[in-house]
């Protein structure tokens, strides 16, 4: 045998591809629970930033345990509204509100030559980064 590292590599080969990849679980996305969740805690919410819209921080709930989630920046979407996450008190006892995008207008639909002459006028984007490049 003067390569025996070369057949466990081809062995391990053939047998990496029963391996499922990790799948999102979708009993996690609608979580009810009897309990009240812990109190949240306190976070200090930095002022308003053009571009960017504050998630507060939240308890999740990862597999039996609540784990607090931090807050953090969203980049701010047009004719979009960003609700918060959260615990809200439901009828059989408190359900997780994960922190989401709703869009709230359709006006990015485009009719006609108006739409040809919007995009020959871009608006000027945004670019909340640029500060650190």
């Amino acid at each position: 045998m003067k390569h025996p590292l070369s057949i466990a590599a081809i062995i391990a080969g053939r047998f990496s591809s029963f391996i499922r990849p990790p799948q999102k679980n979708q009993a996690d996305t609608n979580v009810t629970l009897k309990n009240a969740p812990p109190a949240p805690k306190e976070e200090i919410q930095p002022g308003p930033r053009t571009g960017l819209v504050w998630s507060p921080g939240f308890w999740n709930y990862v597999g039996g345990w609540y784990v607090w989630e931090a807050g953090h920046w969203e980049l701010e979407r047009t004719n979009q509204l960003y609700l918060k996450p959260g615990w809200q008190k439901v009828i059989h006892g408190w359900q997780l509100q994960r922190g989401e995008w709703r869009v709230t207008s359709v006006s990015f639909i485009k009719k006609g030559t108006a739409g040809k002459e919007q995009d020959s006028n871009p608006e000027p984007h945004y670019d909340p980064l640029a500060a650190f490049r």
